[in-house]
């Protein structure tokens, strides 16, 4: 970086990973470089707190972080776009807008979607967040109110479709009408210790809300799923809670990716194809470890990413970020229910929800948040 007294260091997407790298700038003593902070939100959801606002139990303004305000606060430039693509042949960002952005070094934060395992007009996703919590707050009680019976059903029996399908049971426990179900092709929590599968199946059984196993969707039509060994589900109501998928864009430009479109990161978080590149959080695929996409992994790299673009302002060899085997995992159950596993520890209910809060809290307690009632759930910011 000799070539330029003022590097620029652009971070695109302002996800866990890129707040926290914020912080650390507010912190510590950085190489001379101009920083800038691009997102499509001022605000950006923390994913530990979001089963908390499906259920009724934060509000949105206490579950987002203000980029705009934090990146003020860490003297970083902050800049509202949507991100369309990089071309890396001139170092620069391109947005939808059609306008570019030079960077000498970019780091690459922008989280994922969920995964269209079925193409349905009437399905709803879980991310975007906000377009999905305007749903809960206004169709969706009056669509449950005009229905003597009503049946409402998540697609996808992972971390996020567990902690949904508990969150809405809570949250519209007084329609009695309603009756939550889960289709999962693989079982609940796949992946998970048995002994937390075992007690989020409990939980489950408890709460009255329907699983079906074994239930592989490969087609929708009239408000019915279609299983690939001719089996049929009616709803009223569906919601995608399928396993994280990037956007189109990284594969439709010059970095690295995977088979799946997940931007090719080396043990220093740098892209294989690109030096001046970073990719960390969901975006990204480390080819040496394959980890789960979960906002534990996100937060872990922050400290990572921040030392590697210092080294390389300094022209200094960048150093491996090192995933932890075994990190502590709290699923949300609703109410003031939580299940918490690390290792061979294992633990539910509601001293490990009132945990969970404290630790959510505070991890939120870093950051500046929206005001009240700033968050237009159907609009922009």
């Amino acid at each position: 970086m000799s070539n330029k007294i003022q590097p620029t260091v652009v971070l695109a997407g302002g996800g866990h990973t890129h707040a926290l790298f914020l912080k650390k700038l507010q912190q510590a003593k950085v190489p001379p470089a101009h920083f800038i902070l691009v997102s499509a939100s001022r605000y950006t959801p923390y994913s530990g707190m979001l089963p908390g606002v499906i259920s009724g139990q934060y509000t949105a303004e206490q579950s987002h972080i203000d980029l705009e305000s934090l990146a003020k606060q860490s003297k970083c430039t902050f800049i509202k776009a949507t991100l369309s693509n990089v071309d890396t042949d001139a170092n620069e960002l391109v947005f939808e807008n059609g306008d570019r952005l030079h960077y000498d070094i970019l780091s690459i934060n922008t989280g994922s979607t969920q995964s269209r395992v079925i193409e349905a007009t009437d399905c709803i996703s879980i991310k975007p967040i906000r377009p999905f919590l305007s749903w809960l707050n206004q169709p969706l009680p009056e669509q449950i109110k005009r229905n003597d019976r009503f049946n409402l059903f998540i697609i996808g029996a992972g971390a996020a479709g567990v902690e949904v399908a508990m969150a809405l049971h809570h949250r519209f426990r007084c329609f009695p009408q309603l009756k939550v179900h889960i289709v999962t092709a693989r079982g609940i929590l796949a992946g998970h210790p048995v002994e937390v599968q075992k007690m989020a199946a409990e939980e489950i059984e408890r709460k009255k809300i329907a699983i079906h196993n074994n239930f592989r969707v490969n087609a929708v039509k009239d408000n019915t799923l279609f299983s690939d060994q001719n089996e049929s589900l009616h709803y009223d109501a569906l919601i995608l809670a399928t396993p994280a998928t990037p956007a189109t864009w990284p594969s439709e430009s010059q970095l690295a990716t995977s088979p799946q479109g997940f931007i090719q990161v080396n043990p220093m978080l740098q892209s294989i194809s690109h030096d001046n590149v970073f990719a960390c959080g969901d975006i990204a695929e480390l080819t040496h470890s394959r980890l789960a996409k979960s906002g534990v992994y996100a937060v872990r790299q922050a400290p990572a990413l921040f030392r590697n673009i210092n080294l390389m302002l300094e022209e200094k060899p960048l150093e491996p970020f090192c995933p932890q085997s075994r990190f502590l995992s709290l699923l949300s159950c609703a109410g003031d229910q939580a299940i918490a596993s690390r290792g061979w520890f294992r633990a539910r209910g509601r001293l490990v929800w009132l945990w969970k809060d404290w630790i959510d809290r505070r991890f939120m307690a870093q950051f500046p948040l929206p005001e009240p009632g700033s968050i237009k759930l159907n609009g922009t910011d």
